[in-house]
């Protein structure tokens, strides 16, 4: 079981052969093999032998040649991953929720499940070890490779390298365990097609709130940089249970949201309990101007606070990830109007994550992938 701060979202010129081959593959959608020599700079030879051992795992499979401009000799027969064949199997844990996924090797989300659990209670591993397995027999065929999980784990006061171990007894599956917020960057970063070199900030805002930082080298990239933003000075006068006022997580998470709105008579439990949460319910209703006015409040404090962490890092870009940034649409521009009024570097391009409430499940999946694409060929041999 591998516990780091550290996710690698490309191993690399020194990684193996295969690993090289798969991370290339994966990134092109279907890739033909002189197109691969070019990209990982690796022999011919040594691509022909990656990609035919691929696809004898199953990982690789050879699909329709792609249109190739006219010239001397036949195009080459272009191969992709084969998403039908392995699964991992992801678990977020968490505040509120624990979510269990199945993801293809390409790191997209096949199935997935959610399950309530009362604040401040351990995960249920064995609980989520059988709905993983349930979502499996709805998938004949799937092999499971390997495991992830995935949390908070500073705010819930868990240990990641005992939950990994506990999953890995559970599943009996290599299993990599990481930090909510590193892995919401690297699966950004794992999904992006094009390149995006030198720094990326992601702020990630919901129930928690925090922020991590991307590095693209060019033949290497990773999230290596994590920070909590709960106790950030927001200017805010919230008691926090740190003893001190003000700090962001009492101010701008969820939970805060939540607490002003009942507080002001805006939700009420019969509300809050009608199947999207009191949150959502929240959102639902933000053409009333007190709902709005308590919503666009808090997108400026997340946005004044980004602007902040923006020019302390002194990022190439900015993503703004999580609910809070994107579960409301018509707050997105105070949001991006509240980092160009607070920040000196207003000029650094800001966007928002493309997923939304899935986040979590693709997170966890995302995390998955990183002993597979560590050692593909060593853990599907393990597996058979």
């Amino acid at each position: 079981m591998h516990v780091s701060a550290t996710v690698a979202v490309s191993r690399g010129p020194l990684a193996p052969a295969a690993a090289q081959v798969l991370e290339q593959v994966r990134r092109a959608g279907a890739v033909r093999r002189d197109e691969l020599v070019t990209a990982t700079r690796l022999s011919p030879a040594t691509v022909g032998r990656a990609v035919a051992q691929l696809v004898d795992a199953g990982l690789l499979r050879e699909c329709l040649p792609k249109r190739r401009r006219p010239g001397v000799g036949r195009p080459g027969i272009p191969v992709e991953v084969d998403p039908d064949a392995y699964v991992t199997i992801g678990v977020h844990v968490g505040r509120r929720i624990t979510t269990v996924a199945l993801g293809d090797v390409a790191g997209h989300v096949v199935a997935s499940d959610t399950v309530r659990r009362a604040v401040g209670a351990d995960p249920d591993l064995t609980a989520a070890s059988q709905r993983a397995a349930a979502l499996l027999a709805a998938l004949p065929g799937r092999v499971p490779l390997s495991a992830g999980v995935v949390g908070p784990w500073r705010d819930l006061g868990l240990s990641p390298e005992q939950v990994g171990a506990e999953l890995h007894e559970l599943t009996g599956l290599p299993v990599r365990a990481g930090d909510h917020v590193a892995a919401v960057a690297a699966t950004e970063f794992l999904h992006r097609r094009q390149g995006a070199p030198g720094t990326t900030l992601y702020v990630y805002a919901r129930d928690t709130i925090g922020f991590a930082v991307a590095l693209d080298a060019g033949a290497q990239a990773e999230v290596s940089q994590v920070g909590s933003l709960g106790h950030f000075p927001s200017g805010s006068d919230v008691a926090c249970w740190c003893g001190r006022t003000g700090c962001l997580e009492v101010t701008a998470g969820d939970d805060a949201v939540i607490r002003a709105a009942r507080d002001a008579g805006l939700l009420g439990v019969a509300r809050a309990n009608r199947g999207v949460g009191p949150i959502g319910d929240l959102y639902s209703r933000v053409g009333e101007p007190a709902v709005l006015a308590l919503v666009r409040r808090r997108a400026r404090i997340l946005g004044r606070v980004a602007a902040s962490v923006r020019d302390i890092v002194a990022p190439d870009r900015v993503v703004l990830v999580g609910q809070a940034f994107t579960g409301c649409p018509p707050v997105l521009g105070d949001i991006t109007e509240a980092m160009a009024e607070a920040g000196l570097l207003d000029e650094v391009p800001v966007s928002f994550t493309r997923f939304g409430s899935g986040i979590q499940a693709v997170a966890a999946c995302t995390i998955a992938l990183g002993p597979i694409y560590d050692d593909p060929l060593g853990v599907v041999s393990g597996v058979r």
